[in-house]
């Protein structure tokens, strides 16, 4: 027993250990009942040694041993990690050969696993009746081990390893991301790519434009957009999409051109206290700020900043801006000197220091 509850462990014999790819067979009973633990044992321990002897005679899919340990307990991350798995070795196998069948097979047999038992039976057509939640778990994770369904998060890491994006636009795109699937949560969209429709992201983008728990400029959303639709025109060219099928493209929202009397102002001291109380996304922008706070300076000359541009005497060089001729030197106020020490520690003098 361990934390979980009971489970039920089967030794594999050694020489059957390479075939199966594991020394032992192991697999949650699901509950805190020794009682009831000894009732449900017995069909687990017979289906591990069939399995086992179906390893004996060849026909023991990977999806089976992969899928042992699945219960319908399994939280949604872990069956689409499981899922993904054995979609990986199903594609592996050459298509039309009995490898094929049964790995399909297996993948319906671990799907069953994950649906459990059945918790009554429908009196009008004599079919079982399952656990709602864990029986919507198993069809989402057949879809995704047959491949009807990608999870949107599941390319990602890859696209962002392949595009060769700055590391604050794949920042904007991660953060893209985030507020797409917390979209999907609230209208109850799956978060995968195939759900992903044309109208739906068209929806998406107007209750972004609409929010005033957090809202959003024009510009911010069309840039969230632009990633977006480069992530789906690399899905297109990796194959996960059809081609031409973005529901990304002429979605753009129109660019707010300022009025004729909007003039640039101050920032008030409830702006500033509110800027400086939250924490930004990137952790290097807090910096930014205080520098930019206490110099004056534009943001160009402070990311632009380098080791050798923290004088001797205590100064940031800036280098010349709009009609500047030569660059100017400021003193460090000494509510930045702290921060300029982490910044500088470590650093060659053509390193950049901002970030």
């Amino acid at each position: 027993m361990n934390n979980g509850g009971w489970r039920v462990s089967v030794p594999v014999p050694r020489d059957m250990v390479k075939i199966v790819g594991k020394t032992r067979l192991k697999r949650s009973l699901e509950t805190h009942s020794q009682a009831e633990a000894e009732r449900r044992k017995h069909a687990v321990v017979a289906e591990f040694l069939a399995m086992i002897e179906a390893a004996r005679a060849g026909r023991l899919p990977k999806a089976v041993v992969t899928g042992i340990a699945a219960v319908p307990s399994m939280s949604s991350k872990e069956l689409t990690s499981l899922a993904l798995d054995l979609r990986a070795s199903l594609q592996s196998q050459e298509g039309g050969t009995e490898a094929v069948e049964l790995e399909t097979d297996g993948i319906y047999q671990v799907a069953d696993k994950i649906r459990g038992q059945e918790v009554g039976v429908d009196e009008e057509t004599d079919s079982p009746i399952f656990d709602r939640q864990s029986e919507e778990k198993a069809g989402q994770f057949l879809r995704v081990a047959l491949g009807k369904e990608t999870p949107v998060r599941e390319p990602l890491d890859l696209f962002h390893a392949q595009v060769k994006w700055s590391p604050r636009t794949k920042s904007d795109s991660s953060r893209a991301i985030t507020s797409l699937e917390d979209w999907c949560k609230e209208n109850r969209v799956p978060f995968v790519i195939e759900a992903i429709t044309r109208r739906r992201a068209g929806q998406f983008i107007g209750d972004l434009a609409a929010s005033t728990e957090r809202p959003l400029t024009n510009r911010t959303i069309n840039k969230y957009l632009s990633c977006l639709s480069q992530f789906w025109f690399w899905l297109e060219k990796r194959g996960y999409v059809e081609l031409d099928s973005s529901p990304w493209s002429r979605q753009s929202l129109p660019k707010v051109q300022p009025t004729e009397d909007e003039k640039e102002r101050p920032f008030t001291d409830e702006e500033m206290i509110k800027l400086f109380a939250g924490e930004p996304n990137q952790s290097y922008l807090k910096d930014v700020m205080l520098i930019g706070a206490l110099t004056g300076a534009r943001i160009d000359a402070i990311v632009s900043l380098k080791r050798k541009d923290i004088t001797d005497s205590g100064s940031f060089r800036f280098k010349p801006q709009k009609r500047e001729k030569a660059s100017r030197q400021v003193p460090i106020h000494s509510g930045l000197k702290s921060i300029i020490e982490r910044l500088v520690e470590g650093k060659r003098p053509e390193d950049v220091d901002s970030h």
